[in-house]
């Protein structure tokens, strides 16, 4: 099927609508989008606590979330990106957004932060601990760029262990008396334990400041905003109106593009589309006089590695570069694969660096991600001349060939045929999302583990140490969780958590799963890169590997040695050697060190073993050790056993198979589910792992008819 995208014109405000402060600060012959000038307002609007901007992408959401502290150097604005390449990427944008608003550093210090850039600038300067550090970086920059975990550890008072802050409450208490407002970047992408996360700190935060919110993204999470409306914050919506046509006063934001959707044939995929088609994208180049620059987004890391092999095969004979941007692809080779002509990767891309294309070939797992990912396509620069022509090709998944079916008569519905032109910000996007089916939103969660997150503060402002200090605030934060969750007593939770905290080691644990913004990774490894030139160093979860590679495991000093030769920089040397303190067993001498010696033309099937008696354990979440990877068998999966089976797991673990769960659940398509052989009584279960665990004991509780509320948790 071939459509036409229409070209997308974005409304202007009209010069009076916009602020005389904003007026006066904007470059000369700037024009602010309607739905800039409305952010603005809400942001700096008594009347709400929280905005949400659904302009399309590519329409300047980021330039409306910073207008309030670019217009007034007495705003302070902590915003947070979900991938460190996008935090990274906006840090660049600030700059040139200091630079337009003739801003300076010291009239606005901005800092970009990630986990490993906090570690190592806490531990290079003179602070106790990073809680000590974040707090000095919260008093002293109007900007701060960072991701929602570190937000999330500084609500949940996580940082306060070895500080020399007074008590728990003072880095939330500095992080909140520091800025204004607090913006979420494409928090679409988030499922409902970081959305409960999100909303039991602005609750906290609202509770003591009148701190705002802005959410910006184009596809805004249903379940977000009902449980926004329950919580009794106030919100507002802006968007843009758009149109298909020039027209006065509307401004383009979109090229017209053909999109070329594929019903791949059954057991094709990406990579043998992308192989039968080189000489269509050669063409394509040609066409353009060689000015394109294509973009190719997958989902999954191995493929993306087999398809960058082949393309920079095939086409840097023509002159066409190639580079890489997964996973597994280091800092330095990201930041070469944005100088090279096409770039395949994965959600690092869809959900990463803004960059100019005009070609696009990607694949879909939902309705948003398409979106998304097709949003990359097409986007007006500033200043920057158009390309020759924009063509998509997205890509639709054989086990799925219903998605195409539905796509087609959602079109058809709305008048749109094989070979038409389409209108992009409404008619396109409805039919999207009516084609893709929906997928479980886990809102049994909320009640069932994600309640537990809002106990956990409360519990901390009650403590016997604070000497009722904080009496006052928890009564209020509970009644406003118990609104929040939609419970009868929130007692009641404040109970289980008790109850979990008391089982000392594993109830430990769950709670770091449940306090955790994305949960804990329990089989990260170091993975030591030989495939490629120069060799990478990082970190990366063990299953997908051992499924896709073959591999040997290095002892620690032999990594040691060869970061150190592959490095001069000490930064360098240290980001890659950190990779190996947080994988399996590296806390010990022997930490798990996979070094990749070439990737599998094929996927092998994966069975983890255990001799512990699952009908014991089995539908409910538990903590266990003593797994092992079953199949494949490679040579050295005797060592990975060896460190695998110390390492203890929050888990789930039902006889239901997967592709049922999947089936009747609606699970998402990378819902991370493995089996498991019981060699007790040598039968196969389903397990997860983490959160995921979390998750799945709460859908399979509604699906058994039972009220999660209730529901006793049994450790």
């Amino acid at each position: 099927m071939k459509l036409t995208t229409l070209p997308v014109y974005s409304k202007l405000a009209a010069d009076e609508d916009v602020p005389e402060k904003v007026r006066a600060k904007l470059p000369r012959d700037w024009r602010l989008s309607q739905h800039q000038v409305d952010t603005y307002n809400a942001l700096t609007d008594s009347d709400y606590d929280v905005v949400f901007n659904t302009a399309m992408t590519g329409d300047g959401k980021s330039l409306a979330a910073y207008l309030p502290v670019l217009t007034d150097e007495r705003q302070h604005v902590f915003g947070m990106y979900p991938t460190n390449e996008l935090l990274r990427d906006q840090g660049r944008q600030f700059e040139n957004y200091q630079r337009l608003f003739g801003l300076t550093r010291d009239q606005m210090p901005v800092f970009a932060l990630w986990g490993a850039e906090l570690t190592r600038l806490q531990e290079q300067t003179d602070f106790r601990s990073r809680g000590d550090f974040l707090k000095e970086r919260f008093t002293n920059h109007n900007v701060i760029l960072t991701n929602p975990d570190i937000f999330n550890l500084v609500m949940n008072y996580s940082y306060a262990r070895g500080s020399r802050m007074f008590n728990d409450q003072e880095l939330p208490y500095s992080l909140y008396i520091n800025f204004d407002y607090f913006v979420f970047d494409e928090f679409h992408i988030f499922a409902i334990p970081q959305i409960i996360a999100a909303l039991t700190a602005m609750l906290y935060i609202t509770e003591e400041s009148k701190c705002k919110f802005l959410f910006s993204s184009a596809t805004m999470s249903t379940t977000l905003v009902e449980m926004i409306k329950r919580s009794g914050l106030r919100y507002r919506e802006t968007k843009s109106n758009y149109c298909s046509e020039p027209a006065p006063e509307f401004r383009q934001v979109l090229y017209p593009a053909t999109l070329d959707v594929h019903k791949l044939d059954k057991n094709a995929n990406a990579e043998t589309w992308v192989r039968e088609h080189i000489s269509e994208l050669v063409t394509f180049w040609n066409s353009c006089n060689d000015n394109a620059k294509g973009v190719v987004i997958v989902n999954s890391v191995v493929a993306a590695r087999r398809i960058a092999r082949v393309l920079a095969q095939e086409l840097e004979p023509h002159g066409i570069s190639v580079g890489e941007n997964t996973g597994l692809t280091d800092d330095e080779r990201r930041r070469e694969a944005l100088q090279k002509n096409i770039i395949v990767g994965t959600s690092t891309i869809d959900v990463g660096v803004d960059f100019n294309i005009n070609l696009l070939i990607f694949e879909s797992t939902n309705g948003g991600t398409f979106l998304q990912r097709l949003g990359r396509l097409g986007r007006v620069k500033y200043n920057e001349p158009p390309f020759p022509k924009y063509q998509a090709h997205a890509l639709m998944s054989p086990k799925a060939p219903w998605i195409y079916d539905r796509l087609e008569q959602a079109l058809a519905e709305r008048g749109v045929k094989d070979g038409d032109a389409v209108e992009r910000s409404t008619i396109l996007r409805d039919a999207v999302m009516q084609a893709f089916p929906d997928e479980n939103d886990f809102i049994e969660y909320a009640k069932r583990w994600g309640i537990l997150q809002a106990a956990h503060v409360v519990n901390v402002l009650e403590n016997r140490r604070h000497q009722d200090a904080y009496a006052s605030l928890a009564a209020t934060l509970s009644e406003r969780y118990r609104g929040l969750f939609n419970v009868k007593d929130f007692g009641k939770s404040k109970g289980k958590y008790w109850a979990i905290e008391k089982k000392e080691e594993h109830g430990r644990k769950i709670l770091n799963e449940v306090l955790g913004f994305r949960g804990s990774t329990p089989f990260q490894i170091a993975c030591w890169d030989a495939t490629v030139t120069p060799e990478t160093f990082l970190s990366y979860d063990l299953f997908p590997l051992v499924q896709n590679v073959a591999y040997s495991i290095a002892d620690k000093e032999e990594y040691t040695r060869a970061v150190e030769k592959r490095f001069s920089d000490m930064n360098q040397q240290r980001e890659a050697l950190d990779a190996v303190k947080y994988t399996l067993g590296g806390e010990s001498k022997s930490p798990l060190i996979l070094r990749i010696e070439q990737f599998n033309e094929e996927r092998d099937k994966l069975v983890l073993k255990s001799n512990q008696d699952f009908s014991l354990y089995s539908e409910r979440v538990v903590v266990l050790n003593g797994f092992s990877i079953d199949e494949p068998r490679a040579q050295a999966v005797t060592s990975v056993n060896s460190i695998l089976k110390r390492q203890s797991v929050v888990c789930y673990i039902t006889k239901t198979d997967r592709g049922e769960l999947r089936r009747r659940l609606r699970l998402p398509a990378h819902f991370p589910l493995y089996v498991v052989r019981d060699m007790h009584r040598n039968r196969d279960y389903t397990i997860a792992f983490g959160k995921t665990a979390l998750l799945l004991d709460s859908v399979l509780l509604r699906f058994k008819n039972k009220n999660v509320e209730d529901e006793p948790i049994i450790l």
